[in-house]
């Protein structure tokens, strides 16, 4: 059985060919297109933008001295948004199948690029002397990470 990547990223399509009696088959690779990347991280943003302002107002009226709630909806958005455009830059970097080796090597780099980026945007939000709300933090984090599944599952049925 190939690998999961092999599996995801090389669809083929048997072809019955009969002639004279005869039934051959011909495999072709399917063209696996990009998604449209840009679009899919401005949707992300736009997303933020209203999460934060939401946040903000509630801020206001929960305790206008405050600014925690909604630093910490931007810091958890962004936590989310800026490795998983990492990940997108280095995924969709090569195509074709002939590419599928170094498709699945990026994908890869890609993932573990994503998780140390995690890692280290968190790190660096509870060492600096931000006032955060770990609570909000980590559902704007989950609220944008659901998005991107969102996302995800929506613009892979575009073919």
């Amino acid at each position: 059985m190939p690998p999961f990547g092999a599996r995801w990223l090389i669809w083929c399509k048997m072809v019955e060919k009969r002639a004279a009696n005869k039934v051959t088959l011909e495999v072709r690779a399917a063209s696996i297109s990009k998604p449209p990347i840009k679009l899919w991280l401005g949707i992300e943003l736009v997303f933020l933008t209203l999460v934060v302002a939401c946040a903000w107002f509630l801020q206001i009226i929960v305790s206008p001295s405050g600014s925690t709630i909604a630093m910490s909806c931007l810091l958890g958005g962004m936590v989310a948004i800026i490795p998983h455009a990492y990940f997108a830059g280095l995924a969709w970097r090569y195509t074709g199948a002939r590419s599928a080796s170094r498709m699945i090597k990026s994908i890869y780099r890609g993932e573990s690029g994503k998780f140390i980026l995690t890692l280290v945007g968190f790190g660096l939000i509870f060492v600096s002397p931000l006032p955060v709300q770990p609570v909000v933090l980590f559902a704007s984090y989950a609220v944008l990470l659901v998005l991107q599944m969102g996302l995800a599952a929506r613009f892979s049925n575009t073919q």
